[in-house]
């Protein structure tokens, strides 16, 4: 699970890194940070470590798997602390991670090569250099696990609902992972502690790491399953208002195709339409009401009371200038020169000088009411 949200949580942030071409020094400090402290778990399993220091040497992803997860970390505080590393000006927590770097490789070194892939039982630890490389690690783990802990805290107090349950987890997850660092002190350094009879061991207290970890998972991954929910909420509305102006589209384009701005947008496609799509289909009709502007003043002159009041009368204005267009009345040859379109006056008020959106919302209800026209129109020809 750690794996999985650490790898994933890292290949979520570069979408955005790309489009800023790395330039956003935090969101590197995330990505480095997730990806690091992932690729170090994934080093930690046996089977994987048994496979590297076949091609390696023995030791070598023991340390490797500790380094990736200790850097990784100081760039978490980093992160979390808002305040990127810079080769200009480096916080104090670096110079600590570099020192128990260091001093995990000298010792891993020292060590010979049986003693090198070690774990936290008596067999190991009754060699001092296996007891400082854990203390090493350890102390440096306490450190960022707690400063994590405290930052993330922080943070949680303030932003909407969702980030402070996300960053609450995360805040008492890492809390328990810093408890285990705790209790890893005392088993590596007090003998009597790993003695049978015991009422409870390491196996006890790696459990309760594990149901930390479970918790900052949960944490980092409530925010990631929000966004694509929303992300999915919104290629659907965007598909929505696709189909919403399909029938003006349809009507514009079948007198101006060379308006399409993309042909490939004719396929249906299995895939929602995301807000390019849905763009791109306003611009053609907006454009196809442009050159229909000679045919709907036209069409407006023909009318006793200017159509004017609502949607639906814009809609009839529509399709009579459609009609002129085809050119079923020979006495229009020669048009005005205006070219412009002429919605109702509440909707002009909502679109002009207004957002895109507003004016989107105008021509998908004027789509609507002259899909309603066409129906309408179907109906009394089956009756007569």
């Amino acid at each position: 699970m750690a794996i999985v949200t650490l790898l994933g949580g890292a290949a979520w942030t570069m979408p955005a890194l790309i489009q800023r071409r790395f330039r956003d020094s935090m969101r590197v400090h995330l990505c480095l940070a997730l990806f690091l402290m992932g690729v170090g778990n994934t080093l930690s399993q046996p089977v994987v470590l048994r496979f590297v220091d076949q091609y390696t040497r023995v030791g070598f992803t023991k340390f490797a798997y500790n380094a990736a997860v200790l850097i990784g970390l100081c760039l978490m505080v980093g992160f979390l602390r808002e305040g990127p590393l810079n080769s200009f000006r480096l916080p104090w927590e670096v110079g600590v991670c570099l020192t128990c770097l260091a001093g995990m490789l000298v010792v891993t070194v020292l060590l010979p090569p049986p003693l090198r892939n070690h774990d936290l039982t008596s067999v190991f630890l009754a060699d001092w250099r296996t007891r400082v490389f854990y203390n090493l690690g350890n102390f440096y783990l306490l450190f960022g696990y707690t400063a994590c802990a405290v930052l993330a805290g922080r943070h949680a107090r303030h932003g909407h609902p969702l980030r402070r349950l996300s960053l609450s987890a995360i805040t008492v997850g890492l809390s328990g992972l810093a408890l285990t660092c705790v209790f890893r002190f005392f088993w590596v350094n007090l003998p009597t502690l790993r003695e049978p009879g015991r009422p409870f061991d390491y196996v006890d207290v790696f459990v309760f790491g594990q149901i930390a970890t479970i918790v900052v998972c949960a944490g980092l991954t409530v925010p990631c399953i929000v966004s694509v929910v929303q992300i999915a909420q919104e290629r659907l509305d965007c598909r929505a208002q696709y189909r919403d102006l399909e029938e003006l589209w349809n009507r514009m384009m079948e007198f101006h195709p060379e308006l399409v701005l993309d042909r490939g947008s004719r396929r249906r496609s299995p895939l929602p339409a995301n807000a390019s799509a849905v763009y791109r289909r306003y611009v053609e009709c907006r454009d196809g009401l442009t050159r229909l502007g000679p045919y709907l003043q036209c069409a407006a002159n023909e009318e006793s009371v200017p159509a004017r009041d609502d949607t639906k009368a814009s809609a009839r204005l529509v399709d009579r200038a459609l009609h002129l267009l085809r050119g079923e009345r020979s006495r229009h040859a020669e048009l005005p020169t205006t070219v412009a379109f002429v919605i109702a006056p509440e909707e002009q008020r909502r679109s002009t000088g207004r957002d895109y959106e507003n004016d989107l919302e105008a021509l998908i209800r004027l789509s609507g009411e002259l899909s309603e026209l066409r129906t309408g129109a179907r109906s009394d020809l089956r009756k007569a």
